[in-house]
């Protein structure tokens, strides 16, 4: 088998068949020479917008793969605007751009200074990308983190952490790097990926890096380490198809029990050669109205009113907090519980396009904590004396929740 010459130790990790041994190829070369060849890679690309810079809408395959898989990593790693995310091997930084456009500071660490200067470089030239808070930083020591304890609230590996040449050690370093409560997420092939034929090509031609991931170790490791959870993310790659009878049984539950167990098996099958999994750093977790699993509110009408002259309806409603996070202060922004008001005349048509925002409190609500609000809206004149005023619990750019109530205002007899 002809090796490139720059693969002066491919003997030390190259059968008599051509098979490489991963483990033997990262003891093989030092740190240097993978920074160096990476930086190779990036600086021989010519036309990035062409692929690199695309991504993830590079390929119609791909794409739908990354997608997928992204998606997985946002649910299980409840994401929000305002964190601070290390994105771990972030190569020409598509997913850090990602990140900031949803409003999180993203920081792309990568050991190579081609890639980073790539995703500067896509970062500068993009109109948006130009105006966020994103920065990249070089990984310039093997089995380290250029980042300050405790510095970040999410970590993620996306397709890189089989890359890395001492698992156990980045792993302490992901622990390091961590907020208490803060989330280590990876999106990562499994434990057969270096027998793979593209990774066999990969470690043939490039000398690149394409371990195994082996779940049980990495929790060995990760609890030394100092975690104190992991969860595993099971989700649909390839979307499960049926016919439009069998979808209509299926959601019903009049399916055989062994269809739901085949659908079962196959969906876990999925999980084989792709793994997601999250590793929590011990410490609390942001419980708040930021995250819909933590709303829950109810509401009880006190008294009400209405000035037919001004047509200023007033309100003042009992508000409680039901529900197992804190409500964020009305101001807060993102996350902010607030009632959302609109008001339907007798035919239908509404006093606002978009439901009217009036605050709730300025202070934080706690869980099981009340508060009396009073709220004022200007009813318009189309509506009539006859209206019904709908109000509902928000959590800005979060979700609507608690059941709505409906005041009708109705003139006297």
């Amino acid at each position: 088998m002809n090796q490139p010459v720059r693969f002066e130790a491919a003997h030390l990790y190259t059968d008599a068949s051509g098979f490489i041994d991963v483990k033997k190829l990262i003891e093989a070369y030092p740190f240097e020479d993978h920074v160096r060849r990476a930086d190779e890679y990036f600086r021989t690309i010519e036309r990035p917008w062409d692929h690199h810079f695309r991504k993830p809408f590079h390929e119609v395959n791909d794409t739908a793969a990354t997608l997928s898989g992204f998606a997985a990593v946002l649910k299980v790693g409840k994401f929000k605007p305002g964190l601070t995310v290390a994105d771990f091997g972030c190569g020409a930084g598509w997913l850090s751009a990602a990140l900031a456009m949803m409003r999180c500071r993203p920081v792309g660490l990568d050991i190579s200074e081609g890639g980073l200067e790539m995703a500067r470089r896509f970062v500068g030239e993009h109109p948006l990308l130009s105006t966020l808070d994103i920065r990249f930083e070089a990984i310039r020591r093997e089995k380290s983190v250029p980042l300050e304890d405790n510095s970040v609230d999410r970590l993620i590996c996306f397709d890189s952490f089989h890359h890395v040449s001492d698992q156990a050690a980045y792993l302490e370093e992901f622990h390091r790097v961590l907020a208490p409560g803060g989330l280590a997420i990876f999106h990562e092939p499994g434990p057969r990926h270096s027998r793979t034929e593209q990774s066999q090509l990969e470690m043939r031609e490039y000398a690149v890096i394409e371990n195994d991931i082996f779940i049980d170790e990495i929790w060995a490791n990760a609890r030394k380490a100092g975690f104190v959870d992991i969860d595993m993310a099971i989700f649909n790659d390839q979307p499960l198809t049926m016919k439009l009878d069998g979808f209509n049984r299926g959601i019903r539950g009049l399916l055989a029990p062994w269809t739901y167990y085949k659908l079962g098996r196959q969906l876990m099958q999925q999980s084989y050669d792709k793994r997601v999994f999250v590793l929590r750093k011990a410490g609390s977790l942001d419980a708040s109205s930021r995250f819909a699993d933590q709303l829950d509110g109810g509401m009880a009408l006190v008294e009400q009113s209405f000035e037919p002259e001004k047509r200023i309806f007033t309100a003042v409603l009992e508000v409680a907090n039901t529900g197992p996070g804190a409500w964020l202060p009305s101001s807060a922004g993102f996350g902010a519980v607030n009632l959302g008001l609109n008001a339907v005349g007798a035919e239908g048509s509404k006093a606002y396009p978009d439901a009217i925002h009036l605050p709730v409190s300025s202070n934080v609500t706690d869980s099981g904590e009340s508060r009396r609000v009073t709220v004022t809206a200007e009813i318009p004149w189309q509506l009539g004396p006859e209206f019904t005023v709908e109000i509902q619990l928000v959590s800005e750019s979060v979700a609507w929740f608690g059941q709505p109530i409906q005041i009708r205002n109705s003139p006297p007899a």
